[in-house]
């Protein structure tokens, strides 16, 4: 048995050779393929392989755990059996062969006759466990089958491989609970920041944990992944490592061969899970396709038949299962998705929710099931927590127009006047929104006037004669805005260096959607410091509603300079209750990398310019003057720094590396404010016309900031582009997250 651990592995690629693969199966990584098919098919949670993290042939033994033994004891056990094997490579490395066991003997003979005492101690470092996965690997073929039409079907769709369907076997074993120690969940383990472009994320709900949902988000994700490399096997390596570093890994070797970058590959974060990602991937198809010959005869679970049906409005849990006559059980089953505040009644089921009821009922009975509903059980907003703490800049107009209930309803519940002044801090209780029955009936055009939505029958005016309460009257000496200028009606904001639109919003009072209507801006990157904003009639009111009880809007502040704490990995499980909440082989980088935008200051002080940029942030970035970066990079006093240029930056007042982290923030700040609000839905082919630039094209495609358009085509320079170029462009839609 021992000898077989140290014998070469070989695999049979016969299969795969029929037809045309778009996974390749390299010689070089036979060897890797065929341990992992020994991990997933014969050693289980119980036991784990001692082995060499970088020659996958050389195990050193398995180790057997009693099934009782705690966490605690495996650990001990298999740190004990690491330390006898380093001891064991220090005698080779001091030339001690003698009196050796047959088994010492076969792992001094895997190193082959060459080795060095240099080989042996640097063996020592790379001395690794991995956990056994057939049990697990065994229930997850047995909970696929419940999936795997659906999940085909989506594939096939998006156009993506049909054999990506195995992939949730590395990843989750096909547990849709899965959640892992670094914040991945769900059938796909998609972390947080990079399930958030494709999937609604939340408090309420998370789409990772839907298949369905999860599914399309894979698919999507994937062909991202496949335009940026080009290749179906780094596609597969960047679902863990993240495209920006194999597009890193392609540029230093110059290949895209997946077995040369597996193998020679040394960039920061390609640790072993990256690197084994693939062959990992390799073994699990090879087990899914032949799970009778690893397994024997498996009895799968049924298919599960669902239909999905899309909410109108927010409605409580209960009263859906009521009125559609669904057991609450079958629901929570078939929308796992919906969090644990839906199923205690803190939350209802949000508007624009798909549903999905057991079976395939015609559409008559769910028409039925909308008819049992009464409309006192529909409500216009989400429900609140019940008590709000105003901040800075929030009115009780506002609170009330956000909560779905009316200013009155507000002020009553709370024992107030209209004329009750606010200051920040205060605690205001939140009454439960106003139902379809209450907004249809009582005052529908005071919740018109309040941003409520009215049922889509009512004409509802706007209200004359608000009270000050609501932010909407002017007011002599209104506190000014920091940035903004002019007199009530005619109010304009200045832009300054590092503004952003979503933050000028905030503190002007209004919403982008305004300011760009107002300003006849397409994208939210199409300002620059020194612009003038016209606020628009929202930002006025608000502006001189300030005066009135109304806390102060926070002023603007500097984005901060930021360190990057280094992250550990997380420990190898060695037991079932470990591996059963965590992927086999952890994200390399946990908090997520679907931006390949390379950040980083060159050697001599340079940054290339990225999108939404601009010569203000860089002055901002770095603590110093826009002028003194003009006169470095000798740019006249109107001139624009330029997509995709080298600028000069100078560092007397930071370090390169706090200027990179700041710099990092800023994007990254920008990319979770726009993922807050909006969702990738697919992609598009785009070919370029005479006089396009990435503006053109980003302005010609609402809620598209060309960012996006520049992540998604990182090797075209739309400084030069030429008509007929084929670029692709997201397909994004709004999301909703009340």
């Amino acid at each position: 048995m021992l000898g077989l651990l140290l014998a070469p592995l070989l695999y049979n690629f016969a299969a795969a050779a029929e037809t045309p693969d778009p996974f390749v199966h390299p010689p070089q990584l036979e060897r890797d393929v065929r341990f992992w098919i020994r991990v997933y098919t014969e050693v289980t949670t119980d036991q784990g392989l001692l082995h060499d993290d970088w020659n996958l042939g050389l195990v050193y033994e398995v180790l057997r755990f009693d099934p009782a033994a705690s966490p605690a004891q495996r650990e001990r056990r298999v740190a004990e059996a690491k330390a006898r094997y380093a001891s064991l490579l220090k005698r080779f490395a001091a030339g001690s062969v003698d009196d050796l066991t047959p088994h010492e003997r076969r792992i001094l003979h895997a190193f082959g006759e060459r080795a060095t005492p240099a080989d042996f101690r640097d063996a020592i470092e790379r001395i690794r466990f991995q956990l056994g996965q057939a049990d697990r690997f065994h229930e997850g073929l047995i909970r696929a089958a419940v999936w795997e039409k659906q999940i085909a079907r989506t594939l096939t769709q998006h156009g993506v491989p049909a054999e990506i369907a195995a992939l949730p076997h590395v990843e989750s074993s096909f547990n849709l609970a899965a959640y892992s120690k670094v914040g991945a969940a769900g059938l796909w383990q998609f972390m947080p920041s990079t399930a958030k472009r494709f999937m609604r994320v939340d408090g309420v709900v998370d789409e990772r944990l839907d298949p369905y949902s999860a599914t399309e988000a894979a698919a999507n994700l994937m062909l991202y992944n496949y335009r940026l490399l080009g290749t179906w096997p780094l596609a597969v390596t960047a679902y863990n490592h993240g495209p920006g570093g194999l597009r890193r890994a392609q540029d230093e070797l110059g290949t895209s061969d997946i077995a040369v970058i597996v193998k020679r590959y040394q960039g920061k974060t390609f640790g072993f899970a990256s690197r084994n990602f693939y062959v990992a991937f390799l073994a699990a198809l090879e087990v899914d396709r032949n799970a009778e010959k690893f397994f024997g005869p498996l009895t799968r679970l049924p298919d599960t038949d669902s239909t999905p049906t899309e909410l109108p409005d927010y409605v409580p849990i209960d009263a859906l299962a009521k009125a559609f006559k669904v057991d609450m059980g079958a629901l929570r089953v078939l929308n796992p998705a919906l969090r644990p505040p839906i199923w205690n009644g803190a939350r209802f089921v949000p508007r624009g929710y798909a549903l999905r009821l057991p079976g395939t009922p015609p559409p008559a009975e769910i028409t039925a099931g909308w008819a049992r509903l009464p409309p006192t059980q529909r409500y216009v907003a989400q429900r609140n927590d019940g008590a709000h703490r105003l901040r800075r800049g929030e009115t009780l107009a506002g609170v009330a127009a956000a909560s779905g209930v009316s200013l009155s309803r507000l002020l009553a519940a709370n024992g107030w006047s209209s004329t009750r002044a606010v200051t920040r801090g205060d605690t205001v209780r939140i009454p439960m929104p106003a139902s379809r029955a209450e907004a249809s009936g009582s005052a529908p055009a005071e919740a018109a006037a309040l941003g409520v939505a009215a049922p889509p029958t009512a004409e509802a005016p706007s209200v004359p004669g608000t009270p000050s309460a609501l932010g909407a009257i002017t007011a002599p000496g209104a506190p000014s805005i920091p940035g903004a200028t002019g007199t009530p009606g005619e109010h304009e904001y200045v832009v300054r260096p590092g503004d952003v639109l979503s933050a000028i919003a905030r503190r002007t009072g209004t919403s982008e959607t305004v300011l760009k209507e107002a300003n006849g801006l397409k994208a939210a990157e199409f300002i620059y410091p020194g612009q003038r904003l016209k606020l628009g009639a929202a930002a006025t009111a608000a502006a001189a509603a300030a005066a009135t009880g109304v806390v102060p809007p926070e002023p603007p502040a500097t984005l901060p300079v930021l360190t990057v704490a280094a992250q550990r990995p997380p420990k190898e499980p060695v037991s079932v209750r470990q591996a059963e909440s965590t992927a086999l082989l952890p994200a390399a980088a946990p908090t997520g990398n679907s931006d390949t935008t390379d950040y980083g200051v060159g050697a001599d002080n340079t940054v290339i310019v990225q999108a939404a940029e601009t010569l203000g942030h860089y002055a901002d970035w770095s603590g110093v003057s826009s002028q003194a970066l003009r006169s470095v990079n000798k740019l006249h006093k109107n001139a624009m720094v330029t997509l995709g240029h080298k600028v000069k930056l100078q560092f007397s007042r930071v370090t390169p590396a706090q200027f990179e982290a700041t710099r990092r923030e800023y994007h990254q700040h920008l990319q979770e404010e726009f993922f807050a609000g909006h969702r990738i839905a697919g992609t598009e082919n785009y070919a370029v016309k005479r006089g396009d630039s990435l503006w053109v094209i980003a302005q010609q495609h609402a809620d598209l900031p060309v960012w996006l358009v520049a992540q998604y085509n990182p090797d075209v320079d739309f400084n030069d582009v030429r008509p007929g170029t084929a670029i692709t462009l997201p397909r994004v839609v709004p999301i909703n997250r009340q």
